[in-house]
């Protein structure tokens, strides 16, 4: 949250885009330090924002469909064609069953199509493997099912292609829960397209040190070739 208070720290990676969960507004910015901007939210303090850099053009795809709010369809036409899926699961009080990484999975259902054109699907999915097996109640599908359904569309997490880790097993943490330093998790990730992994330039999580002050959650960053 107060995005505005906390984008300089990230300029210096030069993004090309940028995507932020709880993000407030872009109303709230005195300047403007992006080339383009979408944003979903029903709070104008914490909703869904993704920004480009670099001239490089987005905007919404014509399939988005509110029944999944959070998780943002685009269309980016500069400088090549290339799709992109934000996502910032929630949990679902009314149909326990999407809680998280169920609203994950129907969504990459739903959007299925846009999954077989080059594609990034980045963001926090509030979930991990470790999870998979102990829900307090049924989910639509789990991260394992989401995995191996990307899988078969040539679609793989960056960061665990680069670090050779295997799921439920990272060593770095994305998360630290409540700031607090003795709860870690890895629920934030980024899958691409085949021909995008097989080109990864970096992969990295920021550090506790480095990031704690601004926020709960350690930028993932990902540099293509």
């Amino acid at each position: 949250m107060a995005f505005r208070k906390k984008y300089e720290k990230i300029l210096p990676y030069n993004p090309d885009l940028l995507i932020i969960p709880e993000c407030e507004h872009p109303g709230k910015f005195t300047d403007d330090f992006y080339s383009n901007v979408l944003w979903i939210g029903d709070n104008k303090n914490k909703g869904l924002g993704v920004f480009s850099f670099n001239d490089i053009e987005i905007s919404l795809h014509e399939s988005y469909c509110e029944e999944y709010k959070y998780v943002l369809p685009i269309k980016i036409t500069n400088p090549t064609a290339t799709n992109l899926i934000a996502i910032w699961s929630q949990n679902n009080k009314e149909d326990p069953k999407r809680r998280y990484i169920g609203e994950v999975w129907k969504s990459l259902n739903y959007y299925k199509d846009m999954l077989k054109c080059r594609v990034i699907i980045a963001g926090d999915f509030n979930w991990n493997v470790i999870w998979d097996r102990k829900p307090d109640y049924p989910l639509y599908g789990t991260l394992t099912n989401v995995i191996y359904f990307l899988k078969q569309l040539e679609i793989y997490s960056a960061y665990h292609r680069s670090a050779n880790a295997d799921f439920g097993h990272e060593k770095e943490p994305t998360l630290f829960f409540r700031k607090n330093r003795k709860t870690p998790y890895h629920i934030d990730y980024i899958f691409a397209s085949a021909d995008f992994v097989d080109r990864i330039k970096t992969c990295s999580i920021g550090k506790y040190e480095d990031w704690i002050s601004l926020s709960d959650h350690m930028p993932l960053v990902a540099e293509f070739e």
